[in-house]
């Protein structure tokens, strides 16, 4: 019933905005904003296979409230998104996303200061992982968090934060499995007067798959213990480029199968340059460890490259593009006899915003993307095609 009187707003709503003589304006200083918008896309190859390749048109529709409000050393937000997925072939994958997120940036003096916050997003489980193209498998996931930022010796700043994640699938997923997760955050800041900082950061986090069972055959545990230690630096190089700089090491061990244990270092190294103000081109260069369990890998390494330069044609109209490589390798013991495993990801994409009004974005996108993998049946090509427009009021 939400999602019928949602889709019917929007329709009228769009309806106005491109039809009627009256023109609505929006503020991103206003307290209280209204979001809507629609995007068709074309895919074809939407199950991402090598071979029986199967394309659908997409109509994605949604409709939100957006909240903002400052009050003294406070601000409060509040998003909330209904938004619907329709597929022209595949309807059983159909479905309503509620979506939301709250929070609230408390300050009990301009010295301590931090955030209370609550997430909710949901969306179909890629086909790139998962393979069972009879199944719809929404994934749904929420995060409670509270952090606090204490700054008592000038440049020096104390941190920390408590965390609860749980991921929750609506099909079995055994190599993502549902879980729960609680971490404690703790560790310190040093602010530079050029606005550079660094920081040492220790997670610990404790974790309980749901809806799983122990079982010794394939190796399914029950919970996990993880730690990882995060070093950074956001570093302001000049007034037209800053370097951000992470580095980490992972610790995962599990309550009784060994075999699915890893320690791994992980970081990210992003570069932003902007020679003016029209122009900026980012470089992404990273390293995520992730558990990831089937009978032939624990968790995944995915080393990456990425290059995305944006261009402000008029301060109507701009273009994003993007450039990137990715080498994914699937690690740990193996349940069965050892299968050794190893994608290679490219993707290319382009895209142009027009902003006719301040309250109106209309925008296209193209997109293509290949996977050859060692093992048969995982590669793939792909190309989508996009076309959306969106209002802001």
């Amino acid at each position: 019933m939400i999602t019928n009187l949602l889709s019917s707003k929007l329709k009228l709503v769009l309806f106005a905005v491109f039809f009627s003589p009256v023109l609505v304006f929006a503020d991103e200083q206003d307290v209280f904003n209204v979001i809507a918008g629609v995007n068709r896309q074309y895919d074809n190859n939407l199950f991402r296979t090598s071979a029986s390749e199967q394309s659908d048109q997409i109509t994605t529709s949604f409709a939100g409230i957006r909240v903002d409000k400052p009050y003294s050393l406070q601000r409060f937000k509040f998003d909330l998104t209904q938004t619907a997925y329709r597929y022209q072939k595949a309807d059983y994958l159909d479905f309503d996303a509620t979506e939301y997120k709250a929070a609230w940036l408390w300050a009990l003096t301009p010295y301590l200061t931090g955030n209370l916050s609550a997430n909710r997003a949901q969306s179909l489980n890629s086909f790139t992982d998962y393979t069972n193209q009879k199944l719809q498998n929404i994934r749904t996931t929420e995060t409670r968090r509270f952090d606090a930022d204490w700054s008592p010796y000038g440049n020096w700043h104390l941190l920390a934060g408590l965390t609860h994640y749980t991921l929750e699938n609506g099909q079995v997923f055994q190599a993502e499995s549902d879980y729960t997760q609680n971490s404690v955050d703790a560790g310190v800041k040093y602010v530079y007067r050029s606005g550079t900082t660094t920081s040492l950061i220790m997670h610990d986090k404790k974790g309980v798959y749901d809806n799983r069972a122990l079982n010794a055959s394939n190796l399914s545990d029950t919970g996990f213990d993880e730690r990882e230690v995060e070093a950074g630096l956001n570093w302001i190089l000049s007034g037209k480029s800053r370097l951000d700089v992470k580095a980490s090491y992972v610790d995962r061990n599990h309550d009784h199968f060994s075999q699915r244990d890893y320690a791994r270092p992980a970081g990210s190294v992003i570069f932003v340059w902007t020679p003016t103000g029209k122009i900026k081109v980012s470089v992404n260069a990273s390293r995520q460890v992730a558990s990831f369990q089937t009978n032939y890998s624990s968790y995944t390494t995915r080393d990456t490259l990425m290059l995305s330069p944006t261009w402000a044609i008029t301060n109507k109209i701009n273009i994003q593009a993007s450039a990137g490589i990715a080498r994914r390798s699937f690690d740990g013991q193996s349940v069965v006899a050892n299968t050794d495993r190893e994608d290679t990801e490219k993707s290319v994409s382009l895209g142009v915003n027009w902003t006719p009004l301040r309250s109106v974005t209309i925008g296209a996108n193209l997109q293509h993307s290949k996977r050859d993998s060692s093992l048969q049946n995982f590669d793939y090509k792909d190309t989508a095609a996009s076309i959306s427009s969106q209002l802001f009021f």
